[in-house]
């Protein structure tokens, strides 16, 4: 990176001549190490990530005794998914099968994790719900799993009130997905169904007023915005699951307006 020294010479060489040349040029170098400082962090942070999620995914397998073939599909759809390919994919099935040794530091990686992304909330929050999207795709949830997302809930710094409200609104997430892929099929899911789970998407109860209901859907499209997001440090890899998430929340919102004639 040399485009600070640059930048910084040149505006010191125009406004104080020699001098401001070499004040410049320490300025932009200055700039550059700071630049490059942070460009290798978010490259570290990203790795950390994805090899946490994967090795944690490998855990709450591995946590019902058995890791079954639904598992390892779903997880290398999971890959697909995320577009990981070569060397990345490799690195995701190694993080995997390493989060299924009975000797995975699942809680000390966790709070790794949780050190290099540091007061950014909504990522951390974005992670565990990622977890739980996996964790709930056979429509249940072991005992042993989760006690997993309680250990991983605690060592992100969140409460188990908010892990059981995100089981709850990723819950709904799903329902009200197979809803919109079904249609209005006779094995599709009621009108009242889908907005019990659009409310719940938003975690409002069916009986807030519009005026909440707006807030609500501010207050998650600006958590789960992914420009928001990729600024925050997720990876790349990831903010098509966060695009998703965001059309699946704004699905929701504009469900509920209709209802209400809004």
């Amino acid at each position: 990176m040399v485009w600070g020294k640059i930048l910084g010479a040149g505006f010191g060489l125009l406004f104080a001549r020699l001098p401001g040349l070499f004040i410049g040029l320490l300025i932009g170098h200055w700039f550059d190490r700071a630049f490059s400082k942070a460009q290798e962090s978010q490259g570290s942070n990203s790795l950390g990530f994805t090899y946490t999620l994967f090795a944690v995914l490998g855990h709450l397998a591995k946590s019902k005794g058995r890791v079954t073939e639904q598992d390892i599909d779903y997880v290398s759809r999971l890959m697909t998914a995320l577009q990981l390919e070569g060397d990345a994919r490799i690195a995701a099935q190694d993080a995997f099968r390493e989060g299924k040794q009975a000797d995975f530091p699942v809680a000390d990686q966790v709070r790794s994790l949780r050190a290099q992304f540091a007061w950014r909330r909504d990522l951390l929050q974005f992670f565990l719900e990622q977890l739980l999207i996996v964790a709930l795709q056979d429509g249940q949830l072991d005992d042993a799993e989760y006690q997993v997302l309680v250990t991983v809930t605690t060592a992100l710094g969140f409460r188990r009130e908010q892990l059981d409200m995100m089981i709850q609104m990723v819950q709904a997430q799903q329902r009200f997905q197979q809803g919109r892929a079904s249609g209005q099929g006779a094995s599709s899911v009621s009108a009242e169904q889908q907005l019990e789970n659009a409310y719940a998407i938003l975690g409002v109860s069916r009986s807030a007023s519009f005026a909440e209901v707006k807030k609500a859907h501010r207050r998650m499209m600006n958590k789960h915005h992914p420009d928001k997001l990729a600024a925050q440090g997720l990876p790349p890899e990831m903010r098509e699951q966060a695009r998703v998430k965001s059309q699946e929340i704004q699905a929701a919102y504009e469900l509920i307006k209709t209802q209400l004639g809004k």
